[in-house]
């Protein structure tokens, strides 16, 4: 299936403000408002990690609607692109609270111990949130993910 994706680098001390903005900023006034397209869930913030497991880097993802799949509108912006994904295998902690939680935080940590303890592996050097509800209504729906190591991304 095809998605659309924005990247910024992070500054240090980058909170959850600079991720909506990021996604209001990118994805909906570059591309989805011009071309009147719906909201898709879930979002999905990508966090490329430093060898001391600080967030470095974060790209903000969601599908294209359905009916945008096969011809998706070009993005008439270099901030955003569009981009075929391939299947990938990820594993997941459900979280129902809000994402600056620092019980969300440790969700990683849980999710990384069980992939471990199951002889799996990971990237140690992402992770991803999975987000089912919109930012600013209350509890959220979040998911804590790493990327299996064997997946291409």
């Amino acid at each position: 299936s095809s998605g659309i994706n924005a990247e910024w680098p992070l500054r240090p001390g980058t909170d959850e403000m600079e991720v909506r903005k990021a996604y209001k900023e990118k994805l909906y006034t570059h591309y989805r408002s011009p071309n009147k397209m719906r909201f898709v869930y879930p979002v999905i913030l990508k966090w490329n990690l430093d060898a001391a497991g600080n967030r470095v880097k974060g790209e903000i993802a969601m599908p294209l609607p359905e009916e945008h799949q096969s011809n998706p509108p070009p993005s008439k912006s270099d901030k955003v692109r569009i981009e075929e994904w391939k299947e990938t295998k990820v594993y997941l902690r459900p979280y129902g609270g809000h994402r600056g939680d620092e019980e969300f935080k440790r969700q990683f940590e849980n999710v990384r111990t069980a992939v471990s303890k199951a002889g799996l592996s990971y990237k140690e050097n992402e992770e991803w949130e999975a987000g089912y509800t919109y930012l600013r209504y209350g509890r959220q729906r979040v998911e804590a993910m790493v990327v299996d190591n064997g997946s291409r991304i």
